[in-house]
Formats: C-alpha cells, sequence, structure tokens
C-alpha cells in the first residue's frame, strides 16, 4: 500500500466539473480513501477546499465537502516543524513548502500534484493524477484476484 499525499490542487480539481482534471482527481481520492491506497492531505488545504466550495456551492455544502474529505483521508497536521520546514525548503512559495513537508513528515510515498517541478528537490516523488492512476491501475492487474 502506498501513502500519497493528494495536493490542494487536487482537491480543488475534485470540486468542481468544469477543471481540465476534475475525473482523475475524482478517482485519486476514491483511490485512496479506503479500497486502494492510503490516502492523506494537508490540513490546511481543506481551508482552501472550504473556500472555494462555499463559492460555488454555498455554506452548507461547503462543510459537508469538507467533512466527507475527512471521513475518506487522514489529515496531516501543520504545526511549527512544519512551517519551519516550509520556511527553510528551497519550494517556490511557503504553501508548497507546508505541503512537502507534511509529506516528508508523514513518510508520504508520494505527492500527487499538478506541480510536479514544485516538488523537484523534494525527498518524495511528485506525479499528476494520471500517472498515479496509470500506476495503480497497473499494481490492480498484478494482483491476483
Amino acid at each position: 500500500m502506498c501513502r500519497v499525499l493528494i495536493d490542494t490542487n487536487i482537491l480543488m480539481d475534485s470540486l468542481s466539473p468544469t477543471r481540465p482534471e476534475h475525473q482523475e482527481a475524482r478517482e485519486v481520492i476514491d483511490y485512496c480513501s479506503g479500497w486502494g491506497d492510503f490516502g492523506m492531505v494537508c490540513g490546511l488545504s481543506l481551508k482552501d477546499v472550504y473556500y472555494l466550495s462555499t463559492k460555488l456551492y454555498g455554506e452548507q455544502k461547503a462543510r459537508d465537502i469538507v467533512r466527507k474529505l475527512m471521513d475518506l483521508l487522514v489529515i496531516a497536521p501543520v504545526d511549527g516543524e512544519v512551517c519551519d520546514m516550509a520556511l527553510n525548503s528551497d519550494e517556490p512559495d511557503f504553501e508548497d513548502g507546508i505541503i512537502r513537508a507534511c509529506a516528508e513528515l508523514n513518510d508520504a510515498d508520494v505527492i500527487v500534484t499538478h506541480d510536479k517541478d514544485a516538488f523537484a528537490h523534494s525527498l518524495i516523488r511528485s506525479m499528476t493524477a494520471a500517472e498515479y492512476l496509470e500506476i495503480a491501475r497497473a499494481k490492480e492487474k498484478k494482483v491476483p484476484g
């Protein structure tokens, strides 16, 4: 089982059917929420999901979406150690540094993101949703069943 940290941009794609990678994002979340790999999200990402969801669907639906994500995925906490690692990392921005620190401190195997280049120096490899799903599907085919 692979430990997967799902970046904020993948969560955002999953919310809106008009985003180009919506379907792949939904499949990543589904696959990492109990029947495939072990999915995690950075606690800070949920704030962004809530914000976008209120704009798209209103307050109550936004709360429902965040609650569902919390039920499906493990929340990687953002604390002083994460923030310190983020500030001292070579990531292009602080938010990417937080995602990277959460992944590294929580022993993730993969960061699924649009922005693969942002995590080029991370100890954790990054890949797009489509790349991750290709690997996940190949693993399924190898499992006898």
